[in-house]
């Protein structure tokens, strides 16, 4: 008996005829038997056709959505700065995205990096603390988010902003599956250190100002209070520079003030608040050691370097400086009191002819 030809079975369709009890490798034993199949997946060859080509059509589609998906996914990563990883613990590597790879100067085709490479990378509070974080998150589900440091080619570094989230493992019981992602936020906390700077620098000598000093001043005084340590608070107001304003102008002035708060900078150490408190008045913050000398040393450096003449606009401009000096914990508990007891020594200096320094001394507050 003539056997029908066996046609080409989608695959798809050849599992369908399986589980309906037909082997689609069998050619079939007569006509009627396989028009009788052929009722099975459709009425005429032609619908068989027509279903092979719907089947073929929503693999493909679905392909495609998938690389969209995949290609749009990146994009988005790409635009948010934002890499993606996954780690499943044990393993030495991480699985990492597109982005991550370049948020990391790595090349591009990197899709796997190795943990302790990635660790290393970061700065070394931050290596302990996300590598605290991953230990926490295969021993339980977390969602942790944090800020770190990573060092880049030519010791650039970059601010990111991590995020480490882990959940059961479906394909491993019992075990987590671990992934997070970095987000380069170095821009942000640049802005940041721009609006802190805005908000504790004087604008003019760059010094710290008065709100910042009173923060610094605090701190201070709550470091050595009760430990037997002294802070020693020297309030300075110029000299003649009102006369210097009226004369040459706001802006032969403000050269002025820039010149004197550089002449502070390269007198005061390096490690002592220094302040431009208003105006031309300046305060310096000293921990002291109790010995009035080396304070009275201090203030005649400084008595000597302002004294100096400057050269403001093609002009020799000279002027002096009055210091006024207050000691914590003795002159003063508090550290309002403190500036208000430097201030009040500094009005003494200049009543006494100007360019000196006084001490504090309570007949001045009386």
């Amino acid at each position: 008996m003539d056997r029908s030809p066996i046609p080409l079975l989608h695959p798809m369709l050849a599992r369908q005829l399986r589980r309906l009890g037909i082997d689609p490798e069998a050619g079939p034993s007569s006509p009627d038997r396989w028009q009788a199949l052929l009722s099975l997946v459709g009425n005429t060859y032609a619908e068989y056709e027509q279903l092979v080509y719907l089947v073929t059509r929503a693999e493909r589609m679905s392909t495609d959505e998938l690389q969209r998906s995949q290609s749009a996914l990146a994009e988005a990563e790409q635009i948010a700065g934002l890499g993606s990883w996954t780690w499943r613990p044990g393993d030495e590597v991480l699985r990492v995205s597109p982005t991550l790879a370049s948020l990391m100067q790595l090349p591009a085709a990197t899709r796997e990096l190795p943990l302790v490479l990635w660790l290393a990378g970061m700065d070394g509070a931050d290596r302990t603390l996300v590598h605290d974080s991953l230990r926490r998150a295969t021993r339980q589900a977390v969602s942790l988010t944090g800020e770190l440091r990573l060092q880049m080619r030519e010791g650039v570094q970059r601010w990111m902003q991590y995020r480490i989230v882990s959940r059961p493992d479906p394909e491993r019981p019992g075990q987590m599956a671990v992934s997070g992602t970095l987000l380069d936020i170095t821009e942000r906390m640049r802005a940041e250190e721009q609006v802190r700077t805005l908000a504790f620098q004087d604008p003019l000598t760059g010094l710290c100002n008065r709100a910042r000093f009173f923060e610094l001043l605090g701190h201070a005084r709550s470091q050595v209070h009760g430990s037997g340590e002294q802070l020693a608070l020297l309030f300075l107001d110029l000299d003649g520079f009102k006369e210097i304003n009226d004369r040459h102008g706001h802006d032969a002035g403000d050269q002025l003030l820039r010149q004197v708060a550089e002449r502070l900078r390269s007198t005061v150490p390096p490690h002592d608040p220094l302040c431009r408190f208003g105006g031309d008045e300046f305060l310096v913050l000293i921990r002291a050691d109790g010995q009035q000398a080396a304070l009275e040393a201090l203030a005649e450096q400084i008595l000597a370097a302002i004294s100096a003449p400057f050269e403001v606009e093609g002009r020799r401009l000279s002027v002096g400086v009055s210091i006024g000096i207050a000691v914590y914990p003795g002159d003063a508990v508090s550290t309002l009191e403190l500036v208000r007891a430097a201030d009040t020594a500094m009005y003494h200096a200049k009543q006494h002819g100007k360019g000196r320094v006084r001490f504090h001394h309570p007949a001045h507050t009386a």
